[in-house]
């Protein structure tokens, strides 16, 4: 383990800040703009709150109140006269924006004035307009025309150039540069591996501060020692609560837990792998469904439905892959057929040491895991349609 990933880690604490920031504290008002398709091109200005999700989502007039964007590609070419929400792949802000800024992207270029605070969260970082405040968390990150006001940077790479009018604060797993003839009104206090690559006409009006790694980083072998602790942990805990939600499982429903396990296990060979092959399809089938609502804008609310279900069909087919390893063992040392929440948790550490084995090991798991996928929905179908359709063991 580098040492630089504790850096990173904290870097990514803030992107998951900052995206649960952008889709949380923003207030839905009751005039609204909605839109949404693969390209919209806003020409025409609205005095209400507005809304877009799209591909490519290209404002060109000015908007007077506040707008959250999502898309593949967002281009501000025109002035909000609000706050701006955004989320994208590529995002270029051409123009001022009265209110905050929340984005998280890809690629993010702001080239104007912010009149509130800029809270980025992207790959690359961009920024050539000023704002009142500025917290950025990115891996490379570019400033070069300074700020209004106090500036905050998590990243990899961080360079710093223009006039600044207050305190800048970074932290860096790579490096850090200011360039030439840059101006800090304030104090620069940064966190790196190296001392910052400062240039001789740059001036800090209160002085610089280098942290340095040493004070928060552990040495090579404490991150070793600590790496494998946690690994260790991590299993413990995996375990663990594996055995405990897969013998809750199997002793809270023996009914459906006995017809899994014959339905998988007492059938014909034909049948497993009909059962193998439904849980495949629908392991596959369902994401891209997902997808395909998301992206359809009014299915949004249909897609979060299904992609919870397909969460808890994921962990049900996890969970009773383990109750056939369980049942298969025992059905061949001991010839016992009842299935009972002790013969789930041994299923489970028989999964578990399969897992271990290289590409086979997976392979069991993967199949195990369509098998009981399909036996959940040939007994859901079953339930649904009992009146009016045949057991799929008849087909």
């Amino acid at each position: 383990m580098k040492p630089q990933t504790i850096i990173l880690s904290a870097r990514v604490v803030l992107v998951g800040t900052f995206a649960l920031l952008m889709f949380v504290i923003p207030e839905l008002s009751q005039a609204q703009t909605v839109e949404g398709a693969r390209v919209i091109e806003v020409s025409s200005s609205t005095p209400n709150n507005a809304y877009y999700a799209g591909g490519q989502v290209t404002i060109n007039v000015p908007l007077l109140a506040d707008l959250s964007a999502i898309g593949g590609t967002l281009t501000l070419s025109a002035p909000i006269q609000g706050d701006a929400l955004l989320a994208g792949g590529t995002i270029d802000i051409h123009k001022p924006i009265a209110g905050d800024v929340r984005v998280i992207g890809g690629r993010i270029n702001l080239e104007d004035t912010v009149n509130g605070d800029f809270m980025a969260a992207g790959g690359i970082v961009n920024v050539s307009g000023k704002a009142k405040n500025t917290y950025i968390g990115g891996g490379t990150v570019q400033m070069t025309n300074g700020s209004n006001g106090p500036v905050t940077i998590y990243g990899a790479t961080v360079s710093l150039s223009g006039e600044f009018n207050g305190d800048v604060q970074v932290v860096a797993s790579d490096r850090v540069s200011v360039g030439p003839g840059t101006i800090i009104h304030g104090a620069l206090k940064y966190n790196a591996p190296a001392q910052a690559d400062i240039a001789a006409s740059a001036m800090v009006d209160k002085g610089v501060t280098y942290i340095g790694a040493e004070p928060y980083l552990p040495t090579a072998q404490q991150a070793k020692t600590f790496a494998l602790a946690g690994f260790w942990v991590f299993v413990l805990v995996r375990i663990t609560a594996a055995l405990v939600a897969v013998g809750l499982i199997a002793g809270l429903f023996p009914l459906l837990t006995d017809r899994v396990v014959e339905a998988a296990l007492t059938r014909t060979p034909e049948r497993f792998i009909l059962m193998t092959l439904l849980g495949f399809a629908a392991f596959v089938a369902v994401p891209v469904l997902f997808l395909f609502l998301i992206v359809s804008f009014v299915g949004i609310g249909i897609a979060f439905i299904i992609g919870a279900a397909y969460i808890l069909f994921l962990l049900l087919s996890y969970v009773y892959a383990a109750v056939l390893a369980g049942a298969a063992l025992m059905r061949a040392l001991r010839k016992k057929r009842n299935v009972s929440w002790r013969t789930a948790i041994l299923g489970v550490l028989v999964l578990y040491l399969i897992g271990l084995v290289p590409v086979i090991g997976s392979v069991v798991e993967i199949v195990l895991g369509a098998t009981a996928g399909g036996v959940l929905l040939s007994l859901l179908y079953q339930f649904a349609f009992r009146k009016y359709s045949r057991d799929l063991s008849e087909f």
